[in-house]
């Protein structure tokens, strides 16, 4: 029987989702707001766009084949009586491989 999650671990969940989201929101916003300036729009280009490279970099990273072709950054489940990994690429590198492609199909769910 699955476990639940503990309020304080949900909570702390919520909280880094939330900063993360937090953190895109603004630069989404510093960079395509009519009204910002060039200068800070390089400004901020400058130093967030490195740091968003390193996040997605760091998601392939993880989420690579193995000799198998079973992804290894997924957690393995349970299947028919054993443990199985999703194959790669797995839905992790699929969205965000769509999503760097077409990044309006993220607003589209």
């Amino acid at each position: 029987m699955p476990k639940t999650v503990p309020p304080a671990l949900s909570r702390a969940h919520e909280l880094l989702h939330q900063e993360m989201l937090g953190y895109l929101d603004e630069v989404e916003l510093l960079t395509s707001e009519a009204d910002t300036e060039d200068e800070t729009i390089l400004d901020v280009a400058r130093t967030e766009v490195p740091r968003l490279v390193a996040a997605v970099r760091g998601m392939l990273r993880d989420h690579r084949a193995d000799v198998f072709g079973l992804c290894l950054g997924c957690a393995p489940t349970w299947v028919d009586g054993h443990f199985a990994r999703e194959p790669w690429p797995c839905p992790v590198v699929g969205g965000a491989h769509e999503y760097l492609r077409r990044p309006e199909k993220l607003y589209e769910r």
